[in-house]
């Protein structure tokens, strides 16, 4: 079983073996593992997850297919999609099982197992095609699949698994019945175009065909024909696979992706109401929590203006308080609807030389620090692709986050660089400010977390978490390092920005 999640394949093993499978069991994960075990344990039966890290189950069929043919491949996978489905059946998968659908399993190893034998079974026929009439009939017998023999369009022999396809009693309900009234009248004209390939000497693939039974039943079969002498006469031996059961798998499953088209447009639905709700609070917040912080600003400027004579001085200690606590507020307010525009705001990915970027968010925090001693250290930084407001916002917050933490140092030094990992490029923020203690690093990214007290440095605790939202949606991620005392290291990650490609140039 190629599958990376062990609990997964502990709940496949179990489940085969509740039916009473008795089997050895192999999980890999990697196509050098399964390449192995491939010419190790010589498996009678592969299943597949649909996805790994480093593997993928249409490399792994594609590698089966090469390594071991006969070796029946079944899907077992989370969740695949009808588009997804048939390519894995039209790739040579005998079959497909979701991992919430794990009871389907083993009668689906059972139709594996029978469609192996039957093409083994199948092969060992097309080799004795050219051997004696009874050799012939002794090795038909034994297919699990219909085998029967058409001259002039009449059948003139059927095996004992082509009398139970067609619900008959015995051979005699069917030797000498013409082959138009076993075949489905739309079907007819498929059968007779063959017929004139057989006449011609050369073989009918198999294709999908419906069959009537003697009860007058419809039967789902894949079919195939190809030339025979039989009894010294030009014929036709036929090999009828019953695929009910896939039929109704692949139905099943037609309906189950049309329920879940159905459930997408339900849940679309709900969440462009949920957005418009969002938009109509984000409205409120704006306007209708503003007007109350206003009139409090005022009308204490009011007081401080007209009644400060007064008010003795812890009145208009009180007084500056209230001002204060309504700035504050009405600053957590533009922090939040910040927060959530961010989430809402459409991308618009470009290159973007970071120095450049970061040099421009150093101009614009200017009055932050130009009164103070800060040593800002620029190293190597990379071009990245990214949509420049929304990084613009991120240097922003961890650029202003340094000189706040490093406010009470007599130099601040703040170190901004890069550097490339595998597929990935990291930017760094450093400083030598208070730092935190690294057993919280957790919470730094969270909205409203703060690992310091207001009285000591302002802030809303929305900021970091605005960096984590932007960076998550470009597909990065965000972690910190830090000590008390000791200062600390934000970084934040990118996906590297794909190669240009090469345009020819033509001389003149």
């Amino acid at each position: 079983m190629i599958e990376d999640e062990a609990h997964d394949a502990c709940l496949v093993e179990h489940t085969l073996k509740q039916e009473g499978f008795n089997f050895a069991f192999r999980r890999v994960e990697t196509q050098d593992g399964f390449l192995r075990e491939l010419r190790r344990f010589k498996p009678s039966v592969i299943l597949s997850d649909h996805g790994l890290p480093a593997f993928d189950g249409f490399t792994a069929l594609s590698l089966a297919q090469e390594k071991a043919p006969d070796v029946p491949f079944i899907f077992v996978t989370g969740s695949l999609g009808e588009e997804m489905a048939i390519k894995a059946l039209k790739s040579g998968a005998a079959d497909f099982v979701l991992k919430h659908r794990l009871p389907t399993l083993p009668s689906a190893v059972h139709r594996a197992l029978r469609q192996a034998e039957f093409r083994v079974q199948r092969r060992h026929a097309e080799e004795a095609l050219h051997s004696s009439e009874e050799r012939y009939r002794r090795l038909v017998e034994l297919s699990p699949d219909a085998l029967f023999v058409q001259v002039d369009e009449k059948i003139v022999f059927i095996n004992s698994a082509g009398v139970r396809l067609f619900a008959a009693d015995g051979p005699e309900d069917l030797i000498g019945k013409a082959i138009r009234e076993l075949v489905h009248p739309d079907y007819w004209p498929l059968v007779q175009q063959r017929s004139k390939r057989l006449q011609e000497g050369n073989a009918a693939p198999f294709v999908e065909q419906r069959l009537l039974r003697l009860d007058g039943s419809v039967v789902d079969v894949e079919i195939a024909a190809a030339p025979l002498v039989f009894g010294g006469r030009p014929a036709a031996q036929v090999i009828a696979h019953d695929i009910t059961d896939r039929k109704r798998a692949e139905e099943e499953i037609l309906r189950l992706n049309i329920d879940l088209e159905h459930r997408v447009v339900q849940r679309t639905g709900e969440l462009e109401a949920a957005n418009r709700e969002l938009e109509a609070f984000s409205y409120s917040v704006s306007h209708d929590l503003r007007a109350p912080l206003r009139h409090i600003e005022g009308f204490v400027e009011i007081l401080l203006a007209t009644r400060a004579a007064s008010l003795d001085e812890e009145a208009q200690r009180h007084l500056q308080t209230i001002a204060e606590s309504s700035r504050r507020m009405g600053r957590l307010i533009d922090d939040l609807l910040a927060f959530s525009r961010t989430h809402r705001a459409e991308l618009r990915k470009t290159r973007i030389q970071m120095k450049e970027l970061t040099r421009s968010a150093i101009e614009d925090l200017r009055h932050d620090w130009e009164n103070r001693e800060v040593d800002w250290r620029l190293e190597v930084l990379p071009e990245v692709e990214a949509d420049p407001a929304l990084l613009r916002q991120v240097m922003l917050n961890l650029l202003g986050n340094a000189l706040k933490y490093t406010r009470t140092r007599p130099k601040a030094k703040i170190t901004i660089g890069g550097r490339a990992i595998p597929d990935e490029q990291v930017i760094y923020v450093k400083d030598n400010g208070v730092g935190f203690d690294a057993r919280y690093a957790h919470k730094l990214f969270g909205v409203f977390q703060r690992l310091h007290r207001a009285s000591e440095f302002e802030g809303s605790g929305i900021g970091l978490a605005n960096v984590r939202r932007i960076i998550h949606r470009h597909g990065g991620k965000v972690w910190a390092e830090g000590a008390l005392d000791k200062g600390a290291a934000f970084y934040f990650s990118l996906p590297l920005p794909p190669a240009p490609k090469n345009t020819k140039v033509s001389k003149p």
